[in-house]
């Protein structure tokens, strides 16, 4: 697997070559144009030249120079020939000793403007033509066209030159740009990585671990934070399960007992089929209390885990607490604990079957709480937030039982009837209200303990 700091020095250093491909193109391209017109003003010259040498203002006659009359265009010579007004060469410079090719597009060019240049091939060799029409400098020379050429072999060898010059100079800048690549992206990438050092040194039992923020980069504070609120929830995950197990292991050990000691007593002597009737009684109502404490241990891990409740809709609290009032009727019916329910509460976002949990634990909890005769109150009330509040007929909390009353099977001072309550319906309900942006607070006693269960409105 590639390294992404060596991916990265490649690419920019493959970006910069790409880039000095097409900066040396344009640059030789350029260079080869202002080549050859200073190639083309020398050439012109060396007509100009000629002509004023050779051309005779009273008759047709034109010689050259036994001497070139003007040096030579660069570091190599120039030849030259007359052309006739039917562009077939009639005199040559001394040292041309065959003529040179003409373009016949050219000569008429030049006779209209002035001045032509054209480059062609001749004796295996490129060459570049300048055409001067005689006719500028003298009537008596009218439709003779000079011809001076030299070859473009220096000018090639100059553009070669410079072209290998630059390719070195540019596979050079771009090592030296993947390197400093290289380089610039281990000192940005440094907080990544430091932040993966963190993270690596985080085990499953230092949760509670957060990696530093690097504090002067937005991105990477970002992804720390991003980071840290991922370790959150997993040390919640985490916890929640430890805490699942443990709170397992010790709360089920109790009807486990009773079940275990109900069967050896079954089975310790002979019994009548009515007794082994109201054994298995027993054993069916402590497999009842197993399977409740169960669910709702499940329920409340889940909950605090945030692995439900996401489903979220239009509820109606004052349909969520009849529902409640319907299932919990012959609870407190047997209990003889009269329901009171009063207002109205409205509409809030959330899950319909979690907000049924939450208040069937507080109304559960309220009815165990009262005693024989009393009555549970039932308050909804709608303001800035949406409230149910549940009262039980009993005495109210101590102060020493408000500081745990939400705590895993808190046990109460207060006398209790036993029941199938599993000792989890104020913290399912407390962890519900927070799941949904709730809280669920005790507000006193009035006279028996009042708890509101508050949800912010449906928008």
């Amino acid at each position: 697997m590639r390294s992404f700091r060596s991916a990265l020095a490649i690419r920019v250093a493959v970006q910069a070559l790409a880039a000095a491909v097409v900066i040396l193109a344009g640059a030789a391209l350029y260079l080869r144009v202002l080549l050859l017109q200073n190639l083309d003003a020398s050439l012109l010259e060396v007509a100009q030249l000629d002509t004023q040498y050779g051309a005779n203002e009273t008759s047709e006659e034109f010689r050259f120079s036994s001497q070139p009359m003007a040096p030579a265009v660069g570091a190599h010579k120039t030849w030259a020939q007359l052309l006739s007004q039917s562009g077939v060469p009639t005199v040559r410079s001394s040292n041309l000793h065959e003529s040179l090719p003409v373009a016949l597009r050219a000569v008429e060019i030049a006779r209209r403007t002035g001045a032509a240049f054209v480059t062609h091939r001749w004796n295996s060799q490129t060459i570049r033509s300048a055409f001067y029409p005689l006719g500028l400098v003298s009537v008596a020379h009218q439709g003779q066209v000079l011809q001076v050429a030299t070859s473009l072999a220096p000018l090639e060898a100059t553009l070669t030159n410079f072209v290998w010059l630059m390719a070195g100079l540019g596979l050079l800048s771009t090592l030296l740009i993947g390197m400093m690549g290289y380089f610039t992206a281990g000192r940005a990438l440094a907080p990544a990585l430091a932040l993966t050092t963190q993270a690596e040194s985080i085990g499953v039992n230092d949760l509670g671990k957060r990696v530093a923020l690097p504090g002067d980069l937005a991105e990477f504070d970002r992804m720390a934070v991003t980071f840290n609120g991922l370790l959150e929830r997993v040390e919640q995950a985490i916890r929640g399960t430890r805490r699942f197990t443990s709170d397992a292991s010790h709360e089920l050990r109790a009807p486990l007992t009773v079940l275990r000691g109900e069967l050896e007593l079954a089975l310790s002597r002979p019994r009548t089929a009515s007794e082994y009737e109201e054994v298995l009684r027993r054993c069916l109502d402590e497999v009842l209390r197993l399977v409740r404490l169960a669910d709702d241990l499940l329920t409340l891990t889940r909950i605090q885990g945030g692995i439900v409740g996401d489903k979220r809709s239009a509820v109606e609290l004052d349909e969520v607490v009849e529902r409640v009032i319907g299932k919990k009727s012959g609870l407190a019916e047997a209990r003889g604990v009269t329901l009171e329910v009063t207002g109205s509460a409205g509409a809030v976002a959330g899950d319909a079957d979690l907000l049924v949990r939450a208040i069937d634990g507080l109304v559960e909890h309220a009815i165990m709480a009262s005693p024989a005769g009393g009555r549970v109150r039932v308050r909804l009330v709608a303001d800035q937030r949406r409230s149910v509040e549940v009262t039980d007929g009993g005495s109210g909390l101590k102060t020493d039982e408000i500081s745990g009353v939400f705590q895993r099977f808190y046990r109460s001072n207060r006398p209790r009837v036993t029941s199938d309550e599993s000792g989890l319906g104020l913290p399912i309900a407390r962890a519900v209200a927070l799941s949904h942006g709730g809280t669920l607070e005790y507000v006193g006693n009035d006279p028996g303990a009042s708890f509101r269960f508050s949800l912010p409105p449906a928008r």
